[in-house]
Formats: structure tokens, C-alpha cells, sequence
């Protein structure tokens, strides 16, 4: 794309000297070249006018009565809405200080007298182009700046959407794994109930041909009771998988900060877990003092220990393995350490840095989605305000170290 060439027609300038002809003789001189020219006699006058009109450029003779041009540039300088305006003395001292001077209060540049007309229009184009350049300098970066707070809430904005479809995508995942491991304990509590509804209806109709003998109601009431207590006890398994189950989804659908004991919260999400650990292989233990009583995200530390133990199933171990999967809970002075662990392959430490970084994976076309660890750093450090680590060893196993602030979650 072709640069458009710099324009400096029509800027503005103002003249503050306090000589009359001298006034005329840079009139001329500028007004020929299509520039707009204000005038001033004096240096309060010439703060009036600059700080009013926002020239492009002053032009300041130094030897004035009351106030001299050292001064008026000095308080010039000093006005925040002008003092990027470029200053240029004019003035018949060649007194080496007076120049030094000049300089030192911020001028960018002085001229002769007496003045040259070429002098005064090649000087003058100069500093004029310098200006426009630093004005397109600063619209640039404000428009730079403007942009990249717009890609920067962009980015925001599609993390969160990213973090909530993957959490939304684990979600469902348990939800699938819930409904099968559910119909389990159900069918069985069913079978249970049916067994002992056909049980009643035999001994009904014995009893009502009057052929109810004492064997007849022992052996129902033995297998009533066998019956109930099977139904008994596989309903209240169901109770505790759906508490279980609503529980960590509500924490991680509706991730508001509350009071919450770590281990309940954290037992939760492990029984969650249970329906895909079942399918496999590997086991996950948990271990949590009791009475770790915590104000923060519950839904958060839910979804942490999920996308660990997801990327453990998903990367650690071969599909001979039977895995191992800790995490462990503890409290060391002010900080609350959760340690997540598993004895699979480990990871290569060349990647071991790149692990982290969003959309990483090694699983690419096949389930991975490269997030789950990203989105673990991103909840940890901006979320709950700690630190995530790994420590690997290749073929030794994986742990990962989250350090939150204790004092901070009480």
C-alpha cells in the first residue's frame, strides 16, 4: 500500500515577537507558504493564545520586555495541554549560554536575525513534519493500544467460552457414565421389589384357597426380608450417587465463592468419577484431613481434580496398565497443597514445559482437546490465586503440585 505523502498545509503557527515589522516580515514569509499564522506581542499573550488555538508550532523571539522569550517558553513547558507544542527562538543573540539556554527550557530549535527567507521556510517544514509525525505517532499507539484492549477482552471472552465447553463436555461425559452407573443399583432394587411382589401374590393366593401353610409364610417372610434389604440398601446407594453427582454438578455449573468442607466437596467429585474409573483399569484414591473448612470455589476445585484425572486416563497409562491415581490434601503453614499424582509413563522433559500452554496435546484428532491443563493454570493462578507445578519423571509417573494461599481461603 502506497504511503501517503506527510501534509503540512494550513498548519498552525503562532509568532510572538514584539516588534511590529518583524511580525509583517514572518507574515509574509509564512503566509506564502499556506500556513496559518496568529500573531503575538508579548509572552502572557502568547499563553493566552496557544493554550486557546493549539498551534502546530511557536515561534519565539527571545528579547521581549516584562516577560523574555526564556521565560514564556519556560511556562509554556510547563502547561500540560501544550507543552508538546514544538518551540523555535528567534533571536540576534549568538551568545553560545543563550542558545544552551534556550534549549535547557525546551525549545527544539532556534533562528538568526537577521532572518533568511529560505532559512525561515526550511526550518519551519521541518519541525512542522517532525510534529505531524509525532501526532501520527500517537494516533497510531492509541489506536494500537484501542486494539489490543479489544483483542485482549476478545481473548478473555473466548477463554471463559472455551473453559465453560470444556467443562460443559466433562459434564456431560459424567452425566452418560451417571445414567449407566445408576441403572445398576435401580435395576437390581426393581428385580428386588418384583421378586418379592411375586413372593405376596403367591402367599395371597395360598392364603385365600386356605393352603397357607407355616413353611409357606417362613420361607416368604425370609425372602421379603432378603428382598428389601437388597432394594434397601441399592436404593440408598442411588441416593448417595445422585447427592454426590448433583452436588459437584451444581458447584461446577453454578462456580460461586462459599463455605464448604474440602473433603466432602473433593469425596464428591471422586464418587463423580467413579462411573468412567469403573471402565477402566485404574483406581483413584483421595486423602483429606477432615475439618478443612474453606472459603472459595468449590466448583472450581472440582473441575481441577476432573480435567487431572481425565488427563491422567488420557495420557499416563497403556491400555495393559492398572494405574494408580492420588491426590492428597494438606495444610503447611499458610498454604494449602493439593498433590495430584499417578504412576503412569510420565512425561518426556521437553514437553514437560509445553504441557501448559492451550491446545497442547499429543492426543490431536483423538480425544484430547489440548485445555484440560491450560484450563487447570488458568483457574489455579487467576481464579484461586496459587501456584500449579510438574514434576515428572519419564516412565516414573506424573505429580502435580497446586500451592493456594491457606490464610487467604478461611
Amino acid at each position: 500500500m502506497a504511503r501517503e505523502p506527510i501534509c503540512i498545509k494550513g498548519s498552525k503557527i503562532l509568532v510572538v515577537d514584539d516588534t511590529p515589522a518583524n511580525l509583517d516580515l514572518f507574515s509574509q514569509i509564512l503566509e506564502s507558504e499556506g500556513y496559518e499564522v496568529s500573531f503575538s506581542t508579548n509572552g502572557k499573550q502568547a499563553l493566552e493564545l496557544a493554550s486557546l488555538a493549539k498551534p502546530d508550532l511557536i515561534l519565539l523571539d527571545i528579547m521581549m520586555p516584562e516577560m523574555d522569550g526564556i521565560e514564556t517558553c519556560r511556562r509554556l513547558k510547563s502547561l500540560t495541554e501544550i507543552k508538546e507544542i514544538p518551540v523555535v527562538f528567534i533571536t540576534a543573540k549568538t551568545d553560545r549560554k543563550d542558545v544552551a539556554e534556550g534549549f535547557r527550557v525546551g525549545a527544539v530549535d532556534y533562528i538568526s536575525k537577521p532572518v533568511q527567507h529560505e532559512e525561515v521556510c526550511a526550518r519551519v517544514r521541518c519541525h512542522l513534519k517532525n510534529q505531524a509525525l509525532v501526532k501520527a505517532r500517537d494516533e497510531l499507539i492509541t489506536q494500537l493500544c484501542d486494539y489490543t484492549k479489544k483483542v485482549e477482552t476478545k481473548v478473555l471472552e473466548q477463554n471463559k467460552q472455551l473453559q465453560q465447553n470444556e467443562k460443559l463436555a466433562a459434564i456431560g461425559a459424567m452425566v452418560g457414565e451417571f445414567t449407566h452407573e445408576i441403572s445398576t443399583p435401580v435395576g437390581i432394587a426393581i428385580t428386588a421389589l418384583s421378586h418379592n411382589i411375586e413372593e405376596l401374590n403367591s402367599v395371597k393366593l395360598k392364603y385365600d384357597n386356605d393352603d397357607l401353610v407355616q413353611d409357606d409364610f417362613c420361607h416368604f417372610l425370609e425372602s421379603s426380608l432378603d428382598s428389601s434389604k437388597i432394594a434397601n440398601n441399592n436404593l440408598k446407594r442411588m441416593i448417595s450417587l445422585v447427592k454426590s453427582f448433583k452436588r459437584t454438578t451444581v458447584n461446577q455449573c453454578n462456580d460461586v465463592c462459599q463455605q464448604f468442607d474440602l473433603k466432602e466437596c473433593l469425596s464428591d467429585v471422586v464418587a463423580s468419577l467413579q462411573p468412567r474409573l469403573k471402565r477402566s483399569p485404574h483406581t483413584l484414591e483421595l486423602e483429606c484431613a477432615e475439618g478443612i473448612i474453606i472459603e472459595s470455589f468449590p466448583g472450581t476445585f472440582a473441575q481441577i481434580v476432573t480435567n487431572f484425572v481425565n488427563n491422567s486416563l488420557l495420557h499416563a497409562f497403556k491400555a495393559d496398565d492398572k494405574g494408580l491415581m492420588t491426590l492428597i490434601v494438606t495444610v503447611e503453614g499458610e498454604q494449602l497443597i493439593l498433590s495430584f499424582s499417578d504412576n503412569g509413563c510420565g512425561i518426556p522433559p521437553d514437553l514437560q514445559e509445553k504441557i501448559f500452554e492451550k491446545f497442547y496435546t499429543t492426543k490431536l484428532g483423538q480425544e484430547g482437546s489440548g485445555l484440560g491443563l491450560h484450563i487447570v493454570r488458568t483457574l489455579v493462578q487467576d481464579k484461586l490465586q496459587g501456584v500449579v507445578v510438574c514434576q515428572s519423571v519419564e516412565g516414573g509417573g506424573s505429580a502435580f503440585k497446586i500451592t493456594l494461599p491457606f490464610a487467604e481461603l478461611k
